[in-house]
């Protein structure tokens, strides 16, 4: 993505998703190499962790929507990285992640470790803190 000069807003919403998707710029650029978005890492780390899942199951643990799951997982399955376990046949899903996908994850895991390091760094150890800290606040607001 190519860098331009960014309007600064008083919206704190407009603030916030313009750095969240120069995040995730950052961190699809560094997993760029191996054919991955951070977000699709995500997904597939979660659903190793829960070692098998439902589309359903999968949109509830990562709290996103089934819409994104399912176009996520798509992909995933394309590259062999997940394979749906269920029965022929069987209208439920059981999706699980593959060896290739553990490959993939391991990989990817160690340049997600020094994209940490590189924000971390970029940010300062005590606002990296602080930016997890209100973050994770603000997700609070769906309780609310």
């Amino acid at each position: 993505m190519k860098y331009q000069t960014i309007q600064k807003s008083k919206c704190h919403c407009i603030t916030l998703c313009r750095a969240a998707n120069a995040i995730t710029a950052y961190y699809d650029e560094g997993l760029k190499g191996l054919g991955i978005s951070v977000k699709q890492f995500s997904l597939l780390l979660n659903l190793h962790h829960l070692e098998g899942a439902s589309t359903a199951e999968l949109a509830d643990y990562v709290n996103l929507e089934r819409s994104t799951v399912t176009r996520n997982l798509k992909f995933l399955l394309e590259r062999g990285w997940v394979c749906d376990i269920a029965a022929p046949g069987k209208r439920a899903h059981c999706y699980v992640v593959t060896t290739a996908g553990q490959n993939i994850i391991a990989q990817a895991d160690k340049i997600w470790e020094r994209l940490q390091e590189e924000i971390q760094e970029y940010l300062g150890q005590e606002n990296a803190a602080r930016m997890m800290e209100i973050a994770y606040r603000l997700q609070d607001l769906q309780k609310a």
